[in-house]
């Protein structure tokens, strides 16, 4: 076996190990899966942090969701910080100060400042913190402090989406949303949730004074505030009721779409090399397997993308000029392999989105999504490496 087919083999063993691996969860734990815990009639006071960096277009139905909220008014406190916007999301948010929302303006410092100064100013026994651009549903409260009756949790993720649209990038979006959250869900029975995504993750008050506030100098603060709390070694649990439903607005074209997951991936990497002195045993399965899963997805990437370099370069000089001819005289052991990852993928992307009763996907943008998904995420780990080997900067 030369090295290129132990590569391939490779690649298909990681794949079809992985997607088996989180539908075995799925099917182990899916008499649970809808099943969030009962509200006891609980009424803490919830402080709403939401920072904002020119959100003028937005801010106002974020605002409007908060303050429709289905929960006592006088429990809760509602902090916009306003990062040094260059547009009108001061005005926009100052209007509110006679409907109780605090406004509070600093020097361009960053989205996790932005976070530090709300959590600051904050007085409620639970901290949530929120994107201005997205808007929450009435129930999204009640629905996640239940979770906080374990008095080692100390975060609590709602069911972040996208809202339905005949836009192909968004509904790629949407699709993606739904899988995440969907593995959000099923690794948080393992113990192993790794973000508190920024559309109202709710926080214990304590969480902050236990492990500090957030980073103020990392690319996705949101994702490091949880990989700091596995290390405290407390407790992250994620919902995926319709009533905890959180929906966020979605990069709208293939250059804002690409630079948001050139971010991520730059950050994800960072914050997993952070945090990997915890793959020891006393960090359970987060530690032994999720930390890991990161690291073997990256490079799995970069293994493919050199695979199909080495296809292209390498290519028969017939393949080019009879490609169904060649593809199938070339039928063989990893042929069937490759097929078998196809249906184990399309399988996994099935049972995730059909998991969300109240979701209803079309199914050209499925078939789209299975066709361009993988190269999409290529392109962002291959700009993510370009810009680390730059060492660009990045905010916001």
């Amino acid at each position: 076996m030369d090295l290129i087919e132990l590569l391939n083999y490779s690649v298909a063993f990681f794949t079809i190990f992985t997607t088996v691996f989180f539908l075995l969860l799925y099917f182990k734990y899916r008499g649970r899966y809808y099943a969030e815990p009962e509200w006891s009639g609980w009424t803490p006071s919830i402080s709403i942090v939401i920072p904002a960096y020119n959100e003028g277009e937005h801010i106002g139905k974020c605002i409007e969701s908060v303050l429709a909220l289905d929960y006592p008014k006088e429990k809760i406190e509602v902090i916009i910080v306003d990062d040094g916007s260059t547009d009108d999301t001061s005005e926009r948010a100052s209007a509110y100060g006679d409907r109780g929302v605090k406004a509070v303006r600093q020097k361009n410092a960053g989205k996790g400042a932005a976070l530090n100064t709300g959590i600051r100013e904050a007085k409620g026994e639970l901290i949530a913190t929120m994107d201005a651009d997205s808007h929450v549903t009435p129930g999204v409260v009640k629905g996640l402090i239940p979770h906080f009756e374990d008095p080692l949790v100390m975060a609590v993720t709602p069911s972040v989406k996208i809202a339905p649209s005949n836009s192909l990038i968004k509904e790629f979006q949407r699709i993606e949303y739904l899988m995440i959250l969907f593995s959000r869900k099923l690794l948080s029975y393992i113990d192993a949730v790794p973000v508190t995504p920024g559309p109202f993750s709710m926080f214990r008050r304590e969480a902050f004074e236990k492990v500090g506030g957030f980073d103020e100098h990392n690319l996705v603060e949101d994702q490091e505030i949880a990989l700091r709390l596995q290390a405290g070694h407390y407790k992250i649990r994620s919902s995926v009721s319709d009533g905890t439903a959180v929906y966020t607005e979605p990069p709208d074209n293939m250059k804002d779409l690409f630079m948001q997951r050139k971010r991520w991936q730059r950050g994800g990497v960072r914050n997993y090399w952070k945090y990997r002195h915890m793959i020891r045993d006393e960090f359970g399965d987060f530690g032994m397997f999720f930390i890991p899963l990161n690291f073997a997805t990256l490079g799995a990437f970069f293994i493919v993308f050199g695979l199909l370099l080495n296809a292209v370069f390498n290519m028969p000089y017939y393949a080019q000029y009879i490609l169904v001819e060649s593809v199938a005289l070339s039928v063989n052991m990893f042929t069937a392999i490759g097929a078998f990852v196809l249906v184990a993928s399309l399988l996994w992307l099935y049972t995730a989105v059909s998991s969300f009763r109240s979701e209803r996907i079309k199914l050209r943008y499925l078939l789209l999504f299975v066709i361009f998904y993988w190269y999409m995420m290529m392109g962002a780990n291959l700009l993510m490496a370009a810009a680390e080997i730059r060492r660009e900067k990045c905010s916001w």
